[in-house]
């Protein structure tokens, strides 16, 4: 089986399914695998890329999870007719440069770290084994002297990169990975609506079941191993999302 882009992975392997599935994913945006056509098997994967069945069957979960692709049962998997329900993809440079604007506009109140067992969900997405230890950064970002966020972020013990409540402060964690030495290639973001509950309305000075802004967001580095969960919540009568959108001229 000839794949575009061949190549063994050798990395750790609790993270070798985000690169089965980045590269799929880029094979599939390059025109590889064209709209409808069939994907490699599970075992077809397992031996070009040198992993075994369980991690195969991850990376092509991501891929279904995102409307890449669908699978039929006794069939096998295929790429959407159309590509145009998938996510869309954000350049990260811009990203990063949004979190730094963002961390110079507000102020930061009540920050705090501490080194924690993780939950099963801050574990699951951080590829974690459960029970695995992570340090813990809060803190409540302020406008005009009133808070409007309350930021949480996870970040793995084992890589070895510890923060201070004072550098939180000053600077989002995201911008501190990379600061200190991670390189960052990506992440996966989920903006969403919730209520508050108990744990935050007093925190952003709301009543409980106010309407709220929950955005969930799991960073990669260049390996494509999870280094960072963010989950953050903002007043819903404070939070903007500005987007221009453009179109390429054939």
């Amino acid at each position: 089986m000839n794949e575009p882009g061949f190549q063994t992975l050798d990395t750790i392997s609790a993270h070798r399914y985000y690169q089965v599935y980045s590269m799929v994913r880029q094979w599939i945006f390059e025109g590889h695998y064209a709209p409808g056509a069939k994907l490699p098997s599970e075992a077809e994967l397992c031996r070009s890329f040198g992993v075994s069945r369980i991690t195969a069957r991850k990376a092509v979960e991501l891929l279904i999870r995102e409307n890449l692709v669908t699978s039929l049962q006794g069939k096998g998997t295929f790429v959407v007719e159309d590509l145009g329900d998938a996510h869309p993809v954000v350049d990260m440079d811009q990203l990063l440069r949004k979190v730094e604007r963002l961390g110079r506009q507000s102020e930061i109140r009540d920050a705090a770290v501490a080194q924690i067992v993780g939950s099963d969900a801050t574990c699951s997405d951080l590829a974690l084994p459960k029970g695995s230890t992570v340090y813990r950064a809060s803190r409540v970002r302020c406008l005009d002297g009133e808070p409007v966020g309350y930021v949480v972020t996870f970040v793995p013990a084992d890589l070895g990169i510890t923060f201070s409540a004072e550098e939180i402060s000053k600077d989002p964690v995201l911008i501190l990975l990379e600061r200190k030495g991670w390189k960052i290639s990506g992440a996966d973001q989920l903006i969403g609506a919730t209520l508050a509950d108990t744990r935050t309305a007093p925190i952003l000075k709301v009543n409980i079941g106010a309407p709220i802004v929950r955005i969930r967001m799991v960073v990669f580095d260049v390996t494509n191993r999870p280094v960072e969960r963010m989950v953050a919540y903002y007043r819903g009568d404070r939070y903007h999302e500005h987007m221009v959108l453009g179109r390429k001229v054939r």
